[in-house]
Parts: C-alpha cells; structure tokens; sequence
C-alpha cells in the first residue's frame, strides 16, 4: 500500500500523480470516501470522533492567535490534554475504563484510541486550511466579477487588493499571504503505525519534511524506481532523540519513500 504523506486530503497533495496513492481516513465522516484507506476497527466511531473533535474546537477557541489550535504538534498527546476545560483526556481514558479485557488490553485501545484523536485533529486541521483556501479564491474571484462588471483597468483592480488588505487584518494567510500554519506532521507519522498495515508504505512529496529528516540524520537510498526509501521507528520520523514513553505505535518500524 501507498500511503500518502503527509496530507490525508487528496486537494493537499503537491507531488506528481502516483498509480495506487492513496488517502488516510481516520473515521471523522460516516462514510469512507473511495479513495481513502480507513481501516478497520478504529476504537473511536464516527459520532464519539466527532464529539471528540467538537470540545477540542470549543476548548481552541479561547486562542487569539488560530495558529495556536496546532501546539499540540510539538508536544506530547498528554501534554495537549492537560489543562482542557472540555477534559478530553478522561473522555478518551472513560471509553476503555470498562473492566472489559486484562489491563495491558485495556491500555492497548487507549493509546489506539490516543493516537486515532492525534489523526483527527490533523485531518480537521486540513480542512480548516481547506476551507480557508476556498474563502480566499472566493473573495478574489467575487472582487475580480465586479472589476470586470464596472470595467476597471487591471492595474486599479479592487480584487488583489482586497484579498491583500483581508490577509494583513485577519492573518489567516494562505498560499499568496506567505502565512503557512504548519501541519504538525511529526505526531501524524507517530501515530499512523497504530492502524496501516505492516507493508504499507509513506509516499512523501513535501522537500521540507525531507530536508528535516536528512538534518536530523536519516539515511535515505534510492531504489530502482528512483525513489528514495528509508526505514526507521517511526518516532525517528518523528524527530525525536529518544523512544517515548506510552507511545507504543511510535516504536514500529515505518518505510517512507520520498518523490522528488
């Protein structure tokens, strides 16, 4: 399998069309869509993902600064629980907290369950910065209809001034504005071997993200069909010094091939 990374939106992918690509799905809608992989038995269905997901907005909304929602990506999954006033954390712990299973079970779907919220949050991340992008065209192609209506000159038009002024007043950015909220795709590659199979494998396009894990010391080689493949724990891909602790996903093995 050719797992994506790391964008689970198709409408984010940057590199070249690969035959047998596919999408991360994580279980936030009723339905998978058809190009995306969701696997079976995810420990947090569609409804308890969604009501998940809605406190963590509540509780994100207290930020001024939107970019903020995204600190969680340099932490740890309990440091971003501590302190919620929506007590995320025991909602996911209560799940398990069933009697149901040995204990070392018990604490198996809870770190699953863990780990499928980190998914979530970044798949809802992603369509955050979807919808923004789509606000964005939206304005400049609404000031653009009315530029030609009235027939103003191109060197006057309201259009790319507007979008311009907007970005400055509100700084949610996009691509022209140079205001990049970045994905926090070290805990994203953390918490995908709790679900993907053994031999799946991370296609990544991102030159960043690759020059990351070259700095960080990963050794990539080429393959014959000039990919260029590494495998590692994924807490490695994680930039990480050491394995952490309560993270049991992130101590699997991962292959990621990079597109250039």
């Amino acid at each position: 399998m050719l797992l994506a990374f790391p964008y689970m939106h198709p409408e984010l992918w940057s590199g070249d069309d690969l035959d047998g690509l596919t999408f991360f799905d994580p279980g936030l809608t009723d339905e998978a869509d058809h190009h995306a992989f969701r696997p079976e038995g995810l420990p947090l269905d569609p409804k308890t993902a969604r009501s998940l997901i809605k406190d963590c907005i509540n509780f994100g909304e207290q930020f001024k600064d939107p970019s903020e929602m995204a600190y969680f990506g340099a932490l740890t999954s309990d440091d971003f629980y501590e302190g919620s006033s929506m007590s995320i954390q025991a909602q996911l712990t209560r799940q398990f907290d069933d009697g149901q299973g040995s204990k070392a079970e018990r604490e198996e779907r809870d770190a699953r369950s863990k780990a499928q919220f980190v998914l979530l949050l970044a798949w809802s991340f992603e369509e955050r910065i979807l919808e923004l992008v789509g606000l964005e065209e939206g304005i400049k192609d609404h000031w653009d209809s009315m530029d030609r209506t009235i027939g103003v000159d191109e060197e006057d038009s309201l259009g790319e001034r507007e979008t311009a002024l907007g970005e400055t007043l509100s700084h949610t950015g996009g691509a022209s504005a140079g205001q990049e909220i970045q994905l926090p795709w070290q805990r994203v590659i953390e918490a995908l071997p709790a679900f993907i199979p053994g031999d799946a494998e991370l296609v990544c396009a991102d030159p960043e993200i690759f020059e990351v894990w070259e700095e960080f010391g990963i050794a990539f080689e080429e393959g014959e069909d000039g990919l260029l493949r590494a495998t590692a724990p994924a807490w490695r891909f994680g930039c990480r010094r050491s394995e952490p602790k309560g993270m049991p996903a992130a101590l699997k093995e991962l292959t990621v091939a990079i597109l250039k």
